[in-house]
């Protein structure tokens, strides 16, 4: 029985991707699609089926540019991005008692081109850093969870290729609690 379905389900399907369709447009202008023929139509050849691969293939926090993959030639004599990705601070970390100043490291492939700069937005917001480096530091960032994306861009300010949104956690001990070792609070240790 099981073979019998397997065998039904590649069948039908196989069926279905070769069916024809058809287009015409209506007396009002109104395009139409159909897998059956109307009077006036057209037969129109579709490519195949759209199909999505699995995201185990690739890092979680790698991503594609808009172009093709592969090392192909981009506008102005420069190389297509394969992978950009935030290296620090990773996917949900919790950074403790990093004062406001947080260290970002990103790593792209190929690497960073000459006329490129990166840019981080934290929070929704674009920070303006505009550096060719690939270790940033982000002052003013307090205690709470952030997200934080970086950026390639060219010459004139237009976005190349942007990185997955990381999410990670600033904490920082609290000067009242007792056994912090900066706490005012805190007993001495008793001398003999």
């Amino acid at each position: 029985m099981r073979k019998c379905l397997i065998l039904l389900f590649a069948l039908t399907t196989s069926w279905v991707h070769a069916a024809p369709a058809w287009r015409w447009v209506d007396a009002n202008g109104q395009v139409h699609y159909s897998d059956t023929p109307v009077p006036g139509a057209t037969q129109i050849e579709l490519s195949g089926a759209q199909t999505f691969g699995s995201s185990a293939r690739q890092p979680a926090a790698a991503t594609k540019s808009a172009s093709q993959p592969g090392a192909q030639r981009g506008t102005g004599g420069t190389e297509r991005y394969r992978a950009f990705n935030i290296v620090s601070p990773k996917q949900q970390e919790t950074l403790w008692n990093v004062g406001t100043a947080v260290n970002v490291q990103v790593e792209l492939d190929p690497p960073l081109q000459p006329s490129h700069l990166i840019d981080l937005f934290v929070d929704g917001q674009r920070r303006n850093l505009n550096t060719p480096s690939t270790d940033l530091t982000l002052e003013d960032v307090y205690r709470g969870t952030h997200t934080i994306q970086a950026v390639v861009v060219d010459q004139g300010g237009a976005e190349v290729i942007r990185s997955l949104a990381t999410t990670f956690m600033v904490q920082q001990s609290s000067i009242q609690n007792p056994n912090n070792p900066n706490s005012p609070n805190r007993p001495q240790p008793k001398r003999p």
